[in-house]
């Protein structure tokens, strides 16, 4: 089956839907699943990141997308990264997730396969964290990841959707405010809504 997602734009800011990645599907998936997602880039970040949430958003229509931090790489020989953190509500399995998110490091000029390709640098880091049922408003600390660059404004986003969780707010860094069409991204938690080529906060 196939699915339209949203190409990566070279040129511009305005783009329309293509068929992007192949959904690897054979029965449908009916279970909707909360997912929370680390993105990061420290190749043309300012370029690479509003990218990711555009193709993110092709993959539904509301986004809840945190703020935006530049951190130290880790791991990585490099420029300092720009990381955030999203939430989205899909259909999909986690094993699909994940291989569309591969999908889309690759388009984002990602080699995966490349020696050493854990510590260079990167267009794209898509990475899911967690998922939940929708509908759950607690998320169990254990299920946080403890990385500095994913943890504090993991937190903040969850608290900023209404959700709960028992771990400890650390101390944020100031947000990075990235253009995104008609909106600046990255300075605090927002909610993007894709409604066919325009996009707005909720």
């Amino acid at each position: 089956m196939r699915s339209s997602f949203i190409r990566a734009p070279l040129r511009g800011r305005r783009t329309t839907p293509a068929t992007f990645v192949d959904r690897p599907r054979i029965l449908p998936y009916t279970k909707f699943m909360r997912y929370f997602l680390g993105l990061g880039s420290n190749i043309a970040p300012h370029v690479h990141l509003p990218r990711m949430v555009q193709a993110l958003l092709e993959l539904a229509p509301t986004l809840h997308l945190g703020r935006v931090v530049e951190t130290a790489p880790v791991g990585v020989i490099g420029d300092p990264f720009l990381n955030t953190v999203a939430c989205i509500d899909l259909d999909l399995s986690a094993l699909e997730l994940k291989r569309i998110c591969n999908a889309l490091e690759t388009a984002f000029g990602r080699d995966r396969g490349a020696p050493g390709s854990k510590t260079k640098s990167r267009t794209a880091d898509i990475d899911p964290l967690f998922g939940l049922a929708v509908g759950a408003l607690e998320v169990p600390a254990d299920r946080l990841p403890h990385e500095p660059y994913t943890r504090p404004m993991l937190l903040e986003l969850i608290a900023a959707i209404g959700m709960h969780t028992d771990a400890e707010q650390p101390d944020l860094a100031p947000g990075v405010s990235l253009p995104f069409h008609d909106l600046m991204i990255g300075a605090a938690p927002l909610t993007i809504v894709r409604e066919g080529l325009r996009y707005h906060t909720a």
